[in-house]
């Protein structure tokens, strides 16, 4: 039997059972990594990062020991040809040239008294007052003091050689790119004290695993673009490839110059793509492995649209190069997500991290 609060605490419950079934479940927002698509680097491209230097980058250093009073120039100057770079201490050489001058000074007297002594006994021997064996040992001492003041005279040259390899002469116009010794340090011969990068043509350096090197040969036209000027890319020619492996890295050293007119400076990041011209496809996209899912045949990919909804968009798969493959079918400067792929649902809404630029189209 019911009593008086049966019935209103039944139609209680009735009422609070109709409230839940109408609540709506929250709608999961998931959090996912995207990359805008679309570049200036050319379709089927292999990119490779590197340096841009000077195609003849010089170390220089003295042509005699001593220690170093002065340098001239630091990091980042521009130098002429002539100009004067650094200084030794010039003692020593100095008095080894004072030394030379006066063994040759010695020499040089040596050589006039033995050709007096030579005319003279020539005149008396005329004369019947000496041998011929007399006259034949004042000329063999003529030839020996001949050959002595020759030897001192190129010991004098050869000490003011010296005395000018003090100096550290610029034999070219450039710029200054390392110092490698500082006023005061003690320097051997030879031992490099400034790197100088000569003026004139700028080539992209880059370093290309052994298994692609043998598609990069001379004279090849590639793409280079800078990292400082992204929008743009230049056109340049393939000039050296490395006969062997660096022993460390096993990579193979490839230098691209780059041609005349350009914003390049020296130490700048840059890209390097090879061109395969006859196999262009157009539409061709460059994205990471992990932005594709689905099976084969079927693969696909997912697009943010402009209210950070998310749709799949099938593609064709035209090949792989590393961790990139190359697809085709869906427009440049789409937003696509490149983590979390398996996680996401048609029409779901996300929340877009970072963007990350460089898929190359």
């Amino acid at each position: 039997m019911l009593n008086k609060w049966s019935v209103p605490l039944l139609v209680a419950m009735v009422v609070l059972a109709g409230c839940k079934s109408e609540q709506k479940p929250v709608e999961e927002i998931r959090p996912v990594r995207t990359m805008l698509v679309g570049g200036a680097l050319p379709a089927a491209a292999e990119v490779y990062s590197g340096e841009v230097k000077a195609q003849h980058e010089v170390p220089m250093g003295f042509r005699i020991a001593g220690k170093m009073i002065s340098r001239a120039v630091s990091v980042g100057d521009t130098v002429k040809k002539g100009q004067v770079l650094a200084q030794l201490d010039a003692g020593d050489v100095t008095l080894n040239a004072t030394g030379a001058r006066a063994a040759l000074s010695s020499a040089q007297a040596q050589l006039a008294q033995a050709k007096l002594d030579y005319q003279r006994s020539q005149d008396l021997h005329a004369q019947n007052f000496v041998s011929q064996a007399e006259v034949d040992k004042r000329q063999t001492a003529l030839i020996s003091a001949q050959k002595l003041s020759e030897q001192a005279k190129a010991h004098v040259d050869l000490a003011n050689n010296q005395s000018s390899y003090a100096q550290l002469i610029a034999d070219g116009d450039g710029v200054i790119t390392q110092t490698l010794a500082e006023p005061g340090s003690v320097v051997s011969a030879g031992q490099s004290v400034l790197m100088l990068a000569k003026a004139g043509q700028y080539e992209a350096v880059i370093d290309v695993p052994e298994n692609r090197v043998h598609a990069w040969q001379p004279g090849q036209k590639v793409a280079v673009q800078l990292w400082a000027d992204a929008d743009r890319a230049l056109v340049g020619t393939v000039s050296e490839v490395a006969p062997a492996a660096d022993s460390k890295t096993r990579t193979f050293r490839v230098k691209v110059a780059l041609p005349e007119k350009n914003t390049a400076a020296l130490g700048m990041t840059i890209q390097v793509s090879q061109v395969f011209a006859s196999k262009a496809i157009p539409n061709e996209i460059s994205l990471p492995m992990s932005a594709v899912f689905g099976k084969e045949q079927m693969m696909r990919v997912w697009l943010v649209d402009d209210k950070n909804t998310v749709h799949s968009q099938a593609i064709t798969v035209l090949g792989h190069q590393g961790q990139q493959v190359r697809i085709q079918g869906i427009p440049a400067k789409s937003i696509v997500v490149t983590a979390g792929v398996h996680l996401l649902r048609e029409g779901q809404k996300i929340k877009v991290l970072p963007l990350v630029q460089g898929a190359q189209q």
